[in-house]
């Protein structure tokens, strides 16, 4: 679980959403060199549902997350930022991952870094606004894909995944959307 910060940045992990804009592409390349992931995801959601916020923000549930995680995936999510931070975090990174038409919030959208494109882009809804079992579908939908990252991920258990229709996105017109949506950011 990687966070990002509206302004400044923490002590320990999290970048800063200029620092992430500015250099996803070296922060993707970074993890998979590491070892650190294979896959990459976001999770989205809206400001004013609490229950997901108070989800995010849990120490307990971001340490069970990123247990599960481990390296095999890097979840990242706007960890603390404004109303309108949030709204245009969600609408630059899900129009530039080309799935703001079939994605509502929350959802949680994987993809793959490859060759420089982004690939294999898939979403999840998520419809549990019950901040217990917010978390035990959150977890779920994590553990679905890395149980079936070989494959299609399964349907079972409730979960509805949407494939984009992109076939990949291009790292260099993915980075000049980001670029001038941090021109813009303020």
């Amino acid at each position: 679980m990687i966070p990002i910060f509206e302004q400044g940045r923490s002590q320990g992990i999290g970048h800063s959403v200029d620092t992430f804009i500015g250099r996803f592409d070296d922060i993707l390349r970074e993890h998979l060199a590491d070892g650190r992931a294979q896959a990459f995801a976001f999770i989205f959601y809206d400001f004013n549902d609490a229950s997901v916020r108070k989800i995010l923000k849990d120490q307990g549930v971001f340490a069970k997350l990123d247990r599960l995680s481990g390296d095999r995936l890097s979840i990242f999510y706007l960890h603390r930022g404004g109303e309108k931070s949030i709204e245009k975090f969600n609408a630059q990174f899900l129009t530039t991952l080309d799935v703001h038409e079939i994605a509502g919030l929350p959802c949680v959208v994987f993809f793959k870094f490859k060759d420089d494109q982004i690939e294999d882009v898939q979403v999840v809804q998520l419809d549990n606004a019950n901040l217990i079992h917010g978390f035990f579908e959150l977890f779920t939908v994590v553990e679905n894909y890395l149980d079936h990252a070989a494959k299609k991920p399964s349907e079972s258990r409730g979960l509805k995944w949407i494939k984009s229709g992109s076939k990949f996105i291009g790292i260099e017109a993915f980075r000049a959307a980001l670029r001038q949506s941090l021109d813009n950011w303020f």
